[in-house]
């Protein structure tokens, strides 16, 4: 493989877990603003604020989802990364514990998507960070 067609696969595979993972979001965000019901019957089951399963996680979604796709800011995109796999993973407790095996494998499929946009990512946002002049400084006494 020579270094140009490594460097179209790096980027090929990187952009197809990123988009699956930001459609998953987007899609899971639709579904919850088109069709609340189920969103109130887990908020209800839950016993937490329903503003904050019809409102606020569906936005949240939205906004990881963009920060992920956006390139400007890698400190920020990393805790959109993190916080989608705080929300995946909870999401597969939740569903464990409901017992729905079907929509829980769903979740962890969608942590195994999460990984593989992080890992091919992971070295994009390093680069992309600014690097303090750390090489200069003197070393601690």
């Amino acid at each position: 493989m020579g270094k140009s067609t490594e460097k179209t696969w790096n980027r090929g595979r990187y952009w197809a877990a990123t988009i699956i993972l930001c459609a998953l979001l987007i899609f899971s965000a639709v579904l919850v603003f088109r069709s609340s019901a189920m969103a109130d019957e887990l908020t209800g089951e839950f016993r937490m604020p329903e503003y904050l399963g019809l409102w606020v996680l569906p936005i949240a979604q939205l906004l990881a989802a963009a920060i992920i796709l956006w390139r400007k800011f890698p400190t920020l995109r990393v805790f959109a990364y993190s916080w989608v796999l705080f929300y995946f993973a909870l999401e597969l407790i939740l569903l464990i514990n409901v017992q729905d095996y079907t929509l829980a494998a769903l979740a962890g499929f969608k942590i195994v998507v999460w990984a593989l946009a992080f890992h091919w990512d992971r070295n994009r946002i390093a680069n992309s960070v600014p690097k303090a002049a750390s090489s200069e400084a003197p070393e601690p006494a």
